[in-house]
């Protein structure tokens, strides 16, 4: 199972709902809203990863935190939580590096669905800990160690899960996953 997949069956599919709900649009809208914002912070992550001059140890000591891939199982608990707005954007802070870097996620993902900046913004950090959950389950699916930065990318870990096609280089997989549902 996919990155994409396991977020978008986060709660037996109840993301959805909670998506659409959030944001005042119809289940087709929230699918997609899901799957680009989704997609945008994956690809924030692999930038992260993957830089030599970024710290990546945070974001291995979430991945090893159960309670993120737990969230994935009931993400309705999790969005209800009245902490959820703080609590995510602690996360987005591991995910994007800084506000600012927040901020032009949400720009992005806005220009290329064409929904408003502010219904994004509004939907990272719910969406935040359930990307932080969909990898760590992923990995623990997988049956693989946390290992931010294998020296083959191919042999696993977190770049060996964003390396789809195993060929070394998690960029064109990032970048086709994020195109194959913007357009």
């Amino acid at each position: 199972m996919g990155l994409m997949d396991i977020l978008m069956q986060a709660g037996g599919g109840s993301l959805l709902n909670q998506v659409a709900k959030q944001a005042g649009v119809n289940p087709e809208q929230a699918e997609d809203l899901i799957k680009s914002v989704g997609s945008a912070m994956f690809g924030q992550v692999k930038g992260r990863v993957e830089s030599p001059k970024v710290d990546s140890s945070g974001l291995e000591d979430l991945l090893k935190d159960s309670k993120y891939a737990n969230m994935i199982e009931k993400p309705e608990e999790h969005i209800q939580n009245p902490k959820m707005q703080e609590y995510g954007n602690d996360i987005l802070s591991y995910i994007t590096g800084s506000k600012e870097g927040s901020r032009e996620v949400a720009s992005q993902v806005s220009k290329k669905t064409g929904f408003d900046v502010s219904i994004i913004k509004s939907l990272l950090p719910m969406l935040a800990p359930l990307v932080i959950g969909s990898l760590s389950k992923g990995l623990a699916s997988d049956d693989v160690p946390v290992n931010m930065q294998p020296s083959n990318p191919s042999s696993g870990g977190l770049m060996g899960m964003l390396d789809f096609d195993h060929d070394g280089s998690v960029v064109d997989d990032i970048a086709g996953m994020a195109m194959k549902y913007i357009f």
